[in-house]
Formats: structure tokens, C-alpha cells, sequence
């Protein structure tokens, strides 16, 4: 009993050279690029918080509406953002840095639904914390 082998025909390895030319291209790209993404950083304030209900758990998936008051001056911005508590009952909106004020609310079903004023002076991070109770 003959046996075969099979075995595949070697491929020759070609090798791949970078020139010279493009580095400098590169590195025009990559400097342009970091000066840009520094320009388009606007300053910014945030509001943040968490939902909890009745026994003191988390409320995950609660949704929470951000609504502007009394705007920055010179800022347009959208009138109310929307989001959703995430598995830890936290949220987070990120909005324009200056003097302003806004009318926070979260809700969820089954729930009573609850709002809170926020004031913003600049730069800054303010907290908010809700406690909804079930509807009875």
C-alpha cells in the first residue's frame, strides 16, 4: 500500500517597505488633528445624579428630563434633554458652562414622578438625587 503526501508549494515572502514620504505626512496629519481637538473643547457644566425608590434601592432605566429655565446668555442650546438611568440608578447631562438655570424630573411607571430645580454659575458639577415612591 503506497501512501502520498500532499504538501503545499512555498510562497516566496515579499516584503513591504514604507518610504520615506509619508511619515512626514503623518506627522502633519497627527499635529493637525491634536490642534483641532483642542479647539473644539467647549467649556462645560454637569448635572448629575441618581434615582432611588422607596426602600433606598437604585431605580435603573428611570427617565430623566433636563429642561432649560433660564438660558446661558449668547448659548443656544436645546430646550430638554433626555436620558435614561443607568443599572445603578446614575445619569448625567453635560451642558453648557455659565450662568443658568434648569427643571430636572424623573419619572418611571409605577411611580409618582418627581422635579427639581438646578442653578448653574460656571464650570461645575451639581449633584441631584430623587426618591420616587410607588403610586398607590
Amino acid at each position: 500500500m503506497k501512501t502520498r503526501t500532499m504538501t503545499r508549494p512555498r510562497r516566496k515572502k515579499t516584503r513591504t517597505r514604507i518610504g520615506t514620504k509619508p511619515l512626514p505626512l503623518l506627522a502633519l496629519l497627527l499635529c493637525l488633528c491634536g490642534a483641532f481637538a483642542g479647539a473644539a473643547e467647549k467649556p462645560y457644566a454637569v448635572v448629575a445624579g441618581t434615582v432611588f425608590h422607596d426602600p433606598g434601592f437604585t431605580l435603573p432605566g428611570a427617565e430623566v428630563v433636563l429642561r432649560m429655565t433660564v438660558p446661558p446668555p449668547g448659548v443656544k442650546h436645546p430646550k430638554s434633554l433626555t436620558a435614561r438611568s443607568d443599572g445603578r440608578g446614575e445619569f448625567a447631562f453635560h451642558v453648557p458652562a455659565g450662568k443658568a438655570e434648569y427643571l430636572v424630573s424623573a419619572r418611571a411607571d409605577g411611580y409618582v414622578s418627581e422635579e427639581k430645580p438646578v442653578k448653574i454659575e460656571s464650570e461645575e458639577r451639581v449633584d441631584v438625587y430623587f426618591s420616587l415612591h410607588a403610586v398607590k
